[in-house]
């Protein structure tokens, strides 16, 4: 398996979707490791304690960017997130989350969403826990089958869900993607999939740009959104957050706006 971070934005960009049609022949025990416990959402702190969560694992790089995907997001069905939505605590300290959402995409039911780790508990078996925990939740609230969107960045993510027993449900849709996720994990359940070169698999802009952010930080998390006609970088670096505009194919990066990653 090739090694890289275990989100790695230098891939290209493709979403994974996959499925799994009998929840009951897939559920596992879900005990987590001495010392961790589950524990569902419990009103509007607990969008705090999300946010932290996902600003750690990487998937967002300020606190308000965050908080705002949160109230969009859960905002069709916030009354229910109190047996939707769960976290993993230690030691009082909410680390890692995930939310069964419901759903009516391609005749499912539910699936799972914003499933995240924080850094420093990741590496310490709470991944399949809490997948686990998801369909269990699932099942409990009638589901008997699930849907899932992960994609490229998170490969790792995504190889554990073929790993629990999800299946890829878009192979001939986006088979680029999933070429990618063989060529990294050479998962068996992906053996109708070809793999490719290791040059076909990334980002030049992606490459570029996290070279050039290389020169300026250490340890730091960041975002590209280059759609639409967008030309920007954010970057949560030692709890500062940068706001960065890209030119010339990413060689140049221009600071616009800089502070706390709580205040912007």
């Amino acid at each position: 398996m090739i090694n890289l971070n275990s989100i790695e934005k230098t891939l290209e960009y493709h979403e994974l979707l996959m499925s799994m049609n009998d929840i009951d022949k897939y559920i596992k025990d879900v005990s987590l490791p001495k010392g961790y416990t589950f524990t569902f959402y419990n009103g509007e702190e607990d969008i705090l304690e999300w946010a932290k969560i996902h600003l750690s694992s990487g998937e967002f790089t300020s606190y308000n960017r965050a908080v705002n995907y949160f109230e969009i997001f859960f905002k069709e069905f916030e009354d229910e997130l109190h047996k939707r939505c769960f976290f993993i605590e230690y030691n009082k300290e909410k680390i890692a989350t995930a939310t069964i959402s419901p759903t009516s995409e391609n005749g499912y039911t539910c699936l799972i969403d914003w499933l995240a780790i924080k850094k420093d508990h990741q590496g310490k078996g709470l991944s399949k826990a809490l997948i686990y925990k998801c369909l269990e939740v699932a099942r409990n609230l009638g589901n008997t089958s699930i849907l899932l969107h992960t994609q490229t960045h998170t490969w790792l993510a995504a190889k554990l869900y073929l790993d629990v027993g999800f299946t890829p449900y878009n192979i001939e849709e986006n088979i680029k993607g999933w070429q990618i996720l063989k060529t990294i994990t050479n998962h068996k359940s992906l053996e109708i999939v070809e793999s490719i070169s290791e040059n076909e698999m990334y980002d030049k802009l992606a490459i570029t740009i996290t070279s050039e952010l290389n020169k300026l930080y250490g340890d730091y998390n960041y975002e590209i959104w280059y759609t639409n006609g967008a030309n920007d970088v954010y970057v949560n670096n030692e709890g500062k957050f940068y706001h960065y505009k890209f030119f010339d194919d990413g060689k140049r990066l221009e600071l616009k706006a800089w502070g706390d990653i709580y205040d912007l």
